[in-house]
């Protein structure tokens, strides 16, 4: 498939480093925007610019769950967030990337290591979706984000139904495509891998078998037990759970070490359960959609689809049983 190529496009900001909408308020009445909603995300880069506090802008891609439908076909669908330098909060560039089809409820993004590429996954929709995509994005050293591929879901070990938690591992110098089903409605989800193979030319291609561990997530309350996920340099999977009453919440969330990605069994990588899992943050009030490691390591961000709130880009204070920090 031909490579589809878009620029960031840099957008005017308002105070708080979001958009004005077209129908923006009287300029007297100093009114600021909320960002669009932030339903998956992967860091991209770190900047060398310093924030207030010394600390070095990190860089982020994120999609919005945006539908293919009437109202929301020609919203954009990806965007850029930067860490704050100042008081003017996070930046958030949408971007105008051009598609081979038009998305459908991207809700996570699953960066491959060691590449400037990542999968940016179709969530099916609770099977709204006829025929749910993971497309390929490439980026350059300007973070111009190009489409180079696409391919459909793979035929996965159980139903697919909703999908908001998905990553990739690199083992031995292969790749392994993880995601775990949302499960509304239970507490418990399974974790599942297969082989993943992207070729040059954006081909993508995944594997005839998987391994899947069962994932439980005790907090919080009544909570969808997978919205989110990322995976360490060391295997550490980590799952972020939310619990959504509706639009104006209240919302929950908690974020797990769930399980390890570690060699051997019969596809080259195998799944160890995390048992129990280790709940490493609380976010009470928010409803955190995704979590992203800097480069493969710590410090942990998450992006929040706090619905009619808007979206979030926030660092876990991350914590341990027994930790005092």
């Amino acid at each position: 498939m031909a490579a589809t190529a878009a620029a960031l496009s840099v957008l005017p900001l308002t105070a708080g480093g979001v958009e004005a909408s077209t129908g923006a308020p009287p300029a007297d009445r100093g009114e600021i925007i909320a960002p669009r909603e932030f339903s998956g995300i992967t860091w991209l880069a770190t900047s060398d610019t310093a924030g207030s506090d010394g600390e070095p802008q990190q860089i982020f891609l994120v999609c919005h769950d945006t539908r293919d439908d009437y109202a929301e076909r020609d919203l954009p669908r990806l965007s850029i967030v930067r860490t704050p330098v100042d008081t003017d909060g996070i930046i958030v560039d949408e971007l105008h990337v051009a598609f081979p089809s038009v998305p459908n409820d991207l809700e996570s993004i699953a960066r491959v290591p060691g590449r400037d590429e990542a999968l940016l996954v179709e969530s099916n929709a609770d099977g709204d979706d006829p025929d749910p995509t993971i497309y390929l994005a490439r980026w350059d050293e300007d973070l111009d984000i190009t489409i180079a591929g696409a391919a459909p879901w793979p035929r996965t070990p159980e139903p697919l139904v909703n999908v908001e938690a998905t990553a990739v591992a690199t083992v031995r110098g292969r790749d392994y495509f993880v995601y775990a089903e949302r499960a509304q409605g239970s507490d418990t989800t399974n974790v599942n891998m297969t082989r993943l193979a992207i070729g040059r030319n954006g081909e993508i291609r995944f594997g005839g078998e998987w391994t899947s561990v069962s994932f439980t997530a005790s907090a919080p309350p009544d909570a969808r037990p997978a919205s989110g996920m990322d995976i360490d340099r060391r295997g550490n999977v980590y799952i972020s759970s939310a619990y959504d009453p509706g639009d104006l919440g209240p919302f929950d969330s908690a974020v797990y070490r769930a399980a390890v990605v570690r060699p051997g069994g019969p596809i080259g990588a195998r799944l160890r359960p995390v048992s129990p899992p280790e709940e490493l943050a609380r976010s009470s009030g928010l409803k955190v959609e995704g979590v992203a490691l800097v480069d493969g390591s710590f410090p942990m961000f998450i992006s929040d689809d706090d619905e009619d709130y808007g979206g979030l880009l926030r660092q876990l204070r991350v914590t341990r049983p027994g930790d005092s920090s």
